[in-house]
Parts: C-alpha cells; structure tokens; sequence
C-alpha cells in the first residue's frame, strides 16, 4: 500500500511539473504579444512612438512568442523538465532589456516594470527562490544597461521620452528598481508558498476524508449486512413462533370444545343423578371450558393482528364509524346516548380493520358512559401538518391513573368493572388488538382520562396522501 501511494504521488508530482511547464510558456507567450501589440498600436497612431522607434520592439516580442515553439517541442523530449525555465527567463531577460533600450533605456520612466512577468512566473510555477533568482538577474540586467548608458557603451535613443536624466539619478533609478524587484519576489513568492501550501494541506486533507468515506462506507455495509442477517433470523424466529403459537391456539381450542361438549353430554345423560355439588361442578366446568375457547380465539386474532399491513385502500372513516355506532344502536337507544360524529378524514388502510377498531372504541364508550345525565359520546377528527388523527370520547365514568399504563395490555381487566350498579363483561382483549391494529399502519393510540368525568382516545396515522382527502369528499 505504502509503495503504491509513492508511486502515485511521484505520478501526481510529475503531472503537476507538466502543467506548470506549458502554463509557464503559455503565459510568457502571452505577455509578449501584448506587450508587442501595444507598440504596434502605439506607432500605428502616432501615441509617442514611430515605426522606426516600434520595429525593433515588436520583432523582439514577436520572436520571444514564438521562440515557445521550440522550447515545447525541446520540453517533450526531455519530459518537461522545470530546469529549462531558467533558460526561457535568461532569454527574456536578454529581450526584455533589449526592448528597454529601444525603447528610450533607463530614460524611459515605469518601463523596467516589465521584468516583473518573469519574476511573477518564475513564483507561481516554482518556487520563491527561483524569483530571487529572475530578482537578481533583472536587476544586474537592468544595472548594466543603465552602467552602458552612463559610460557611453550604448548610443543613446531618443524613444518615447525626450529627456535624459543626469547619471547619479540614473543610480538612484537602477537602485530603487532593484529594490522594488526583491520586494515583488519576496510578496509574490510568500504568497505562492502560501498557496501551494493551503493546496497541498486541501489535497492531504482530501485524502484523509476520502479514506475516512471508504472506511465508514464500509462499515455501513458491513454493518447492513449485519442488520440484514438479524433481521432475517428475527423474522424466521418470529415466523416460526407465529406457527407454533397457531397449531397450539388450535389443538388447545379443539380441546376446549371437546371438553365443552362432552360436559354438556354428562349433563344430558346423567345430571339428573348427580348431587347438587357435582352438578355445581359440572356447570363451573362447563363455563370454565367455555371461557377457555373464547380466550384462545382471542388469542389467535390478536397474532393475527399483529403481522404488518401490505394491502390499503382509501377508507371512509366517515361511512366506517356510522356503521360502528349503527352496530350499537341497542346500548346507546337503552342510554339515551347522544352520539356526535365530526368531520372525519379518509385513511389509507383497510376498511375491515379500521371498522375493528372504532367499533371496539365506540362500544367501550358507550358501555362505559354510566348513568350521567345526559350522557355523550364524540367521535372528531382532524389532518395536521404531518399526521391523521382522531379522537373517541366520552364523558363516563373514567380511568383510574393508576390502570393508564396497563389498559392496552393483552387480557387486562380493571379491577372494578361495576358501572351503574352493573358489572361489564369483557375479556381485556380488545384494547389490546386495537393497539395492534393501529401499529400495523404506523401509528400510535393514547388515553387522556379523568375519573368521574370521562376518557378520551386518541389515534394519530402518518399522513401519508396529501390529497386523499379532496379526492375522497369531491367523489362524494
């Protein structure tokens, strides 16, 4: 791993050299021909400078452009190696400084500027050294002009500025320009370091999170596999027990109606003979057996009702409810209930099993609405932002805080089932499959009670259509 990361680091490295390379001939290029069209431009109207002035120029500029051509094809075959910079910059300062001369020498003001291409290149593409080093030739370049104008080396040139200055200021021009070269190199090499640098932290930080991504990318999957096996092995169990719990629900079912009727035959055949506490004994027995298939259908709805829901439909709840209270019709006649039905909204789920639930809910009510006065029973309902819910209330006899928690567990009976004088048959069943039902679709059922004053339950389903309800009302 460590030799492959080397080997494409050094790749890496010797791509970025390339770039660097024909990015370094490309702009070189560049600045001449815009240096060259500005003298063109300059002469053509007559902006300070005449052709015979200009031409000298313009050819250098022109010959520096192009002189790219063969310092690629070079570069190619050398794999565009960095050291032949050094060769282009010595050439431009030749040409550089060959322009100045032509174009007026040290006389001419802000024209040794134009060294700072080559010292800004030199920065970018290099390194700081390499632009004290162009800083250092610029400057003893533009020394020796200016010590060759001095001395008389060098014919002097009238170019774009007619005045001459006097040789002592002519060193004070050569001196600040020098100064103001390693001042540039130093600016604009600090600032390259600082970037190359702030890539290369981006580029090793890139990396790290790249590696820390395949990492937890593959934790995830391992760990997915993980939940994939246990989940598998959960729902086998669960399948296995869900079958076991049948077969045994059954044959224990046909035990019980066995033993109902075989009691009912002993009772037939030979009750008449038995005594009065046999006969008690009998009939416990009986009922017992009776009890027991009830208890284990019981049974085998509530497994029913706890696999998960896959087929739905769009359900009047509306239409589902009215059914409900029409069921009860007898209890809530006998009471005089007044039975409100709001506004309820459509649901998507089974018709059958949500006309379970309210009818198991509204039965509840009423039964348990005990002699109020004027006694009620509301059934509401409402779609917020992110659910579907609803609401069964009454103004009964209410739960006792301490039975809250335990009214939806399975064969749950309160203690005191006497309301108006009369006791309420039940098998603590019901809640219990209610709650299943609505955990099928996701969601979730409470009570809010008050003893003496009533209890109220609430539904709330994921919404999960928005416009299931516009559609349901308009197709009514």
């Amino acid at each position: 791993m460590r030799e492959q990361r080397i080997g494409l680091d050094a790749s890496t490295a010797a791509l970025s050299l390339r770039r660097r390379y024909i990015e370094g001939l490309l702009t070189r290029a560049v600045a001449a021909l815009v240096f060259a069209a500005f003298c063109a431009l300059a002469a053509h109207f007559n902006v300070g400078l005449d052709w015979s002035q200009s031409a000298p120029v313009v050819a250098i500029l022109s010959a520096m452009a192009l002189v790219n051509i063969p310092y690629w094809y070079l570069g190619r075959r050398t794999q565009f190696s960095l050291s032949y910079f050094y060769l282009h910059w010595a050439l431009d300062l030749v040409a550089i400084t060959a322009s100045i001369y032509f174009l007026g020498g040290i006389d001419v003001p802000l024209v040794q500027f134009s060294y700072m291409t080559i010292i800004l290149t030199a920065a970018i593409f290099v390194s700081q050294r390499a632009s004290f080093r162009l800083a250092t030739g610029a400057t003893i370049a533009y020394a020796l002009l200016g010590l060759g104008e001095i001395q008389g080396w060098l014919p002097q040139r009238l170019g774009i500025w007619h005045h001459h200055y006097a040789p002592t200021l002519r060193v004070f021009i050569v001196g600040i320009s020098g100064v103001t070269f390693f001042v540039f190199a130093y600016l604009a090499g600090t600032l390259s370091e600082l970037l190359r640098r702030a890539n290369e932290e981006l580029a090793a930080t890139k990396d790290i999170v790249e590696e820390q991504n395949r990492l937890l990318e593959q934790r995830v999957r391992e760990r997915t596999r993980e939940l994939e096996a246990r989940t598998l092995a959960l729902q086998e169990r669960t399948a296995e027990l869900e079958e076991l719990v049948h077969i045994v629900t059954h044959d224990l079912q046909n035990v019980a109606v066995a033993s109902t009727e075989t009691i009912r035959k002993l009772r037939e055949v030979d009750g008449g003979s038995c005594a009065p506490r046999g006969q008690r004994y009998v009939e416990r027995l009986q009922r017992d057996c009776r009890l027991m298939a009830t208890m284990l259908r019981n049974l085998l709805e509530v497994v029913a009702q706890s696999e998960v829901a896959e087929r739905r439909e769009v359900v009047d709840v509306n239409a589902v409810v009215q059914d409900a209270v029409g069921r009860a019709h007898a209890i809530i006649e006998s009471k005089r209930i007044d039975v409100r039905l709001g506004d309820l909204p459509p649901l998507l789920a089974e018709e059958q099993k949500m006309y379970h639930v309210f009818e198991n809910l509204v039965s509840n009510a009423c039964k348990y609405v005990g002699d109020k006065r004027h006694p009620t029973v509301a059934v509401d309902g409402f779609v917020g932002p992110n659910t579907i819910e609803y609401s069964v209330r009454d103004n009964g006899v209410g739960i006792e805080p301490s039975q809250m928690g335990r009214i939806f567990q399975l064969y749950h009976r309160a203690p005191n089932q006497m309301v108006a004088g009369v006791a309420q048959q039940g098998h603590g069943i019901g809640l219990a499959v209610v709650k299943r039902i609505v955990q099928r679709y996701g969601g979730r059922i409470w009570v809010e009670s008050t003893p003496g004053e009533g209890s109220t339950f609430r539904l709330s389903f994921p919404r999960e259509m928005e416009h299931i309800a516009e559609e349901v009302r308009d197709s009514a």
